[in-house]
């Protein structure tokens, strides 16, 4: 049944998803375009060895490139509040979820299929994000100088972590998809207790969110002020180095336990309060 629901999710999550960020990649075209023309029309317009100054070209091309940027933020926001408020809050505290939680399935598969689909959506809105500002400015002098300023940094990776970049840049990954899932699967949470009042559920589930980030911020900041360790958010560390660590190898890997612990016990904890308000104490009127 799990399947059938991801499946199900699937699709009524693709109708916003694909339209959208097919927009985004006609947006990077149509931008790549204009930003090859006009950078192709610059060496023309030198009098002198001086570049003549176009107020209108210049407001066109600064417009331009607000649009585009407000289109990165729109799509990234629209993208993260809809697949992780807005579509879980209608599915299972509206009207909606009448006929939602009547289907066969337990909450944890309601749970699970959601956050499947949400976590699959927000690594391609990032990717294709990355992938949007390489193919609208990126050109033969940017790729060349990455050729360069890779194998260094891949050199020098083990001076400045402790680690080699084989090692290093997996358990970074990691630990960002481990932050991904623990955010999102407290969102759910303060959605089920803040939908558990009978009044004013949207602002207590703002409410809820703000009160577990500070508690989870203050946890992390009596970490870091007994420990010596640099963080922010709820799991990743900045990986400076400390002068209370024998080495970068040995901060390295007590960063990784600490921020991977916390990622796994807030996610747990999330889920498991979620569950228990959405399966013993949904309120639906």
């Amino acid at each position: 049944m799990l399947g059938k629901l991801i499946k199900h999710e699937f699709k009524a999550v693709n109708r916003l998803m694909i339209p959208m960020h097919l927009g985004l990649i006609l947006v990077t075209i149509v931008g790549r375009f204009y930003v090859q023309f006009a950078m192709n029309r610059w060496p023309s317009s030198a009098v002198d060895g001086f570049y003549t100054y176009n107020v209108w070209e210049n407001l066109i091309n600064f417009t331009l490139v607000s649009f585009y940027v407000i289109a990165l933020i729109a799509i990234y926001a629209i993208t993260h509040l809809y697949l992780l408020v807005l579509r879980p809050r209608k599915n299972w505290f509206t009207d909606e979820g009448y006929l939602t939680h009547t289907l066969p399935v337990s909450t944890t598969d309601h749970i699970f299929s959601k956050l499947l689909v949400a976590v699959v959506w927000e690594l391609i809105d990032g990717f294709m994000l990355i992938l949007s500002v390489i193919g609208m400015f990126a050109n033969q002098d940017f790729f060349e100088g990455l050729a360069e300023l890779w194998p260094e940094m891949v050199e020098s990776f083990p001076y400045v972590f402790g680690v080699s970049a084989g090692i290093g840049m997996p358990l970074f990954l990691l630990m960002a998809l481990m932050d991904l899932l623990s955010s999102i699967l407290i969102i759910y949470m303060c959605l089920a207790i803040g939908h558990s009042f009978n009044s004013h559920r949207i602002l207590a589930s703002v409410g809820v969110y703000v009160g577990v980030s500070m508690i989870t911020n203050l946890l992390s900041s009596i970490f870091t002020a007994t420990s010596g360790m640099n963080t922010f958010g709820s799991s990743i560390s900045m990986f400076l180095v400390s002068s209370s660590f024998a080495s970068a190898t040995d901060y390295f890997w007590r960063s990784f336990w600490f921020n991977s612990i916390l990622s796994v016990a807030l996610g747990a904890g999330a889920f498991l309060i979620a569950n228990y308000f959405m399966s013993r104490q949904l309120n639906l009127e």
